[in-house]
């Protein structure tokens, strides 16, 4: 028997998983096309040496995600093992957002309201998908 909070979390979950769709295809294209409006926006600042290709080569792990997303959003209801996929993929990204905060200063307002909250975001989109695998995973093995 399904529990009650299970269609919203499960719900929760999947406007998680758009809007990090949504967010990992829009910074995709703007770190990979537009790498001087990334260090505008964010920083302030002009793009110097080895910064554009690590911040392509972030664009290439945000695509990766993108596209793990997308499968999850596909299969997830014949496989609920893709929460849990999203969910260990999520938590990477809690420890790059940090490391970035931490590291890529200084940043503007807008790249404090935008990149700040995301660790946390990330940190409570963990614990929800595992939680909708786990609720999911019981119901499919029934």
């Amino acid at each position: 028997m399904s529990r009650p909070d299970t269609p919203f979390l499960v719900t929760l979950a999947l406007v998680y998983l758009w809007g990090g769709l949504a967010l990992d295809v829009v910074i995709s294209i703007l770190a990979w096309s537009h790498p001087g409006l990334w260090f505008s926006f964010f920083h302030d600042a002009a793009p110097q040496g080895l910064e554009v290709a690590l911040l392509r080569r972030a664009a290439g792990q945000w695509t990766a995600f993108a596209l793990a997303q997308a499968l999850a959003l596909i299969f997830f209801r014949r496989q609920p093992v893709w929460f849990a996929i999203m969910a260990g993929i999520r938590l990477s990204d809690v420890f790059t957002d940090l490391f970035y905060l931490l590291s890529a200063q200084p940043l503007t307002l807008h790249g404090w309201l935008v990149l700040a909250p995301l660790p946390l975001v990330n940190a409570a989109g963990v614990v929800l998908l595992l939680r909708c695998h786990a609720l999911l995973g019981a119901e499919t093995s029934k």
